[in-house]
């Protein structure tokens, strides 16, 4: 039952994982490879991410509050009121002196990167509307039960990135890498968003009842569910656009901003077996006898998780992926080899960290939640002040070490704040709506 509950998670994690790779595959096949990967990887995505991420929390309201149609009916429009926010917010940004303060004074990104991220940012305007709505009806899916569709629409997604990437690439000679980056990304997630609507829409109409005024979740009790969950989606999506503002102020910024994108993602892809655990043990933890299967699995998925590590980063499957893959060579192969080195922990702790972290929101301590993630980012500060101040390191292996470090304390942060709500002989209460913190 857990097997069967875990793989079209963890499929969907796994082949969300390889978009960012594939388009970066193309990107350094194409002219400037280490400006255009920089500009992307380092600025147009991590920009773009953290954006979007007061709207990742909306699967969570839709598996919680979308129990019926009026309820549905609530949580769309606030979802469409965020996302129509965060697009304003992006255009701003990609249009406004705002990017020269952002981009430029805030994140002291090289002077090369500018004119490449304006155009890539301007072509990822759609992302986070797209990104809101197919998080909100992925829920509800879930929800019923569909997962399956969950992961079609992950494939309808990889298919299209990958058509606009080689598009690009064939067009090389007319088209930037970043360019091509930002539209094969943009592009794949609407054309997923638009499946995923659908099919949600279909569960909606044939599954869901009306609902009464008298079960209509309110706009406090929304708001208290939510803004936990933003503040930690911005923390967890943000680091990554301050890991690219302390590499732009450490030795080689253009180098270490190029190798970014490649080892954020390999390590993405090693991660994603972690990622499925979480919705899995949450699934299931408040099931009676089932925490020993559980915590049995997550031990399996962990050694399945150092494996892959371990094939990446000390034998030739490292080789194949940076180099014939990835297309880097040079001092950008020799940087990623050596980075790789950096994260060993991370892989192994991510799964705990997500086991631990699904048996704290079935106890609706999601406050320990944001607490592990304050603590994560105060570790990768520490070691960012360091590196600057210093100016003896690399910024990618700085910002590496220090999120493997900070892996590790949040991991053991969490095991020691969800200890008292480890089930025992029994099963846990029954989620409710409400948010206890």
């Amino acid at each position: 039952m857990i097997f069967n509950i875990y793989w079209p998670l963890a499929l969907s994690w796994l082949i969300m994982s390889i978009g960012n790779p594939i388009v970066n595959a193309f990107v350094s096949r194409m002219a400037d490879p280490e400006i255009n990967l920089g500009a992307h990887g380092g600025v147009v995505y991590p920009i773009s991410m953290l954006i979007e991420s007061p709207i990742m929390m909306m699967i969570s309201v839709s598996i919680a509050m979308a129990k019926d149609k009026i309820n549905y009916r609530r949580i769309y429009k606030l979802m469409m009121w965020l996302c129509f926010g965060l697009t304003v917010l992006h255009s701003l940004i990609a249009f406004t002196p705002l990017f020269n303060v952002v981009i430029r004074d805030l994140m002291g990104i090289p002077k090369e990167l500018h004119e490449l991220s304006r155009i890539g940012l301007t072509i990822m305007i759609p992302w986070a509307w797209a990104i809101g709505y197919r998080r909100m009806y992925q829920g509800i899916l879930i929800l019923r039960g569909k997962t399956k569709q969950v992961t079609v629409g992950t494939i309808i997604r990889m298919v299209t990135l990958f058509i606009i990437a080689l598009a690009g690439y064939l067009l090389r000679n007319y088209v930037s890498g970043a360019a091509t980056a930002a539209a094969a990304m943009a592009t794949g997630v609407m054309t997923e968003a638009v499946y995923i609507g659908i099919q949600g829409r279909k569960v909606i109409a044939a599954s869901f009842e009306e609902g009464s005024k008298e079960n209509l979740v309110s706009w406090r009790t929304l708001a208290a569910f939510c803004i936990p969950l933003v503040m930690m989606q911005f923390i967890n999506l943000g680091w990554t656009s301050i890991g690219s503002a302390a590499m732009s102020r450490m030795l080689n910024p253009l180098i270490s901003l190029a190798v970014w994108p490649v080892l954020s993602d390999i390590t993405k892809i090693m991660c994603s077996f972690g990622n499925a655990v979480n919705e899995t043990t949450l699934s299931l933890v408040q099931k009676k006898g089932i925490y020993p299967s559980l915590r049995k699995f997550s031990f399996l998925i962990a050694g399945l998780a150092a494996l892959v590590y371990v094939l990446i980063a000390f034998t030739p499957v490292g080789d194949l992926w940076f180099r014939n893959f990835s297309g880097l060579t040079g001092n950008l192969f020799a940087a990623a080899k050596v980075g790789i080195l950096f994260v060993f922990l991370t892989p192994v702790c991510n799964v705990f960290l997500n086991f631990y972290q699904a048996i704290s929101l079935s106890a609706r301590k999601s406050r320990f939640l944001f607490e592990g993630l304050l603590i994560f980012l105060v570790v990768l500060l520490i070691f960012i002040a360091v590196g600057i101040k210093y100016q003896r390191w690399e910024g990618i292996y700085v910002i590496l070490t220090g999120m493997n470090a900070g892996f590790l304390i949040q991991t053991i942060w969490m095991r020691i704040r969800s200890a008292p709500y480890i089930p025992k002989d029994t099963g846990l209460p029954v989620l409710q709506v409400s948010v206890e913190n």
